[in-house]
């Protein structure tokens, strides 16, 4: 009787083996995070900000601006093929980056191979200011992403060209011109009227 138990219960684990080797084959809940954090700072400056405002600094022409940005593997599973978007503004000029730039788009790609649980991978971008002209905001955004995850952040400063002074009247000429001819005439109507 021992044999045919034995065998049966034998048999029941061979043919129905799920309940016996759940825990060796399950990987439990699956946890993926991510999170990307953008920063800016002009370069003389050594503290990162979220944003810049008007009250902190208003950048003109050729300024230069780094931002740092931290791709941080928030989960407790191991992130693979990460790719990083940055969508720089149309008043910057890439100096530093690290990917590859699509002037045509302005986007920075780069991709991030594998992102242990609770690693941070940092990088940096750095860029001119070029063609400002008006006070503006201008915003710069960069998000991650893979099949699993997805996480975006921005950083925004305030811009103000450079003002050249006006040192005359633009339409000088015209009007000097103007009275030059019309001394002219009167000279001639005078000679007409004279007899001369």
């Amino acid at each position: 009787m021992k044999k045919i138990i034995i065998s049966l219960m034998l048999l029941i684990a061979l043919v129905f083996p799920s309940g016996i080797f759940a825990d060796a084959y399950s990987q439990g809940e699956v946890n993926y995070n991510i999170s990307i954090d953008k920063k800016i700072r002009p370069i003389n400056d050594s503290n990162f900000c979220d944003n810049i405002g008007r009250d902190q600094k208003v950048f003109v022409n050729d300024d230069v601006i780094d931002y740092r940005i931290v791709v941080e593997n928030t989960g407790k599973d191991i992130l693979y093929d990460l790719i990083v978007t940055d969508y720089y503004p149309i008043v910057n000029q890439i100096i530093l980056a690290p990917g590859e730039i699509n002037k045509a788009n302005r986007q920075i790609i780069w991709k991030i191979e594998t992102l242990n649980p609770g690693e941070s991978k940092t990088f940096t971008i750095r860029a001119k200011v070029i063609n400002s002209s008006t006070w503006n905001s201008q915003t710069n955004v960069v998000d991650v992403k893979n099949n699993n995850v997805y996480d975006k952040d921005t950083a925004t400063f305030y811009l103000n060209g450079k003002v050249i002074p006006v040192t005359g009247n633009s339409d000088l000429m015209v009007k000097s011109g103007i009275a030059l001819s019309l001394s002219i005439v009167a000279l001639a109507l005078r000679k007409v009227a004279r007899g001369y």
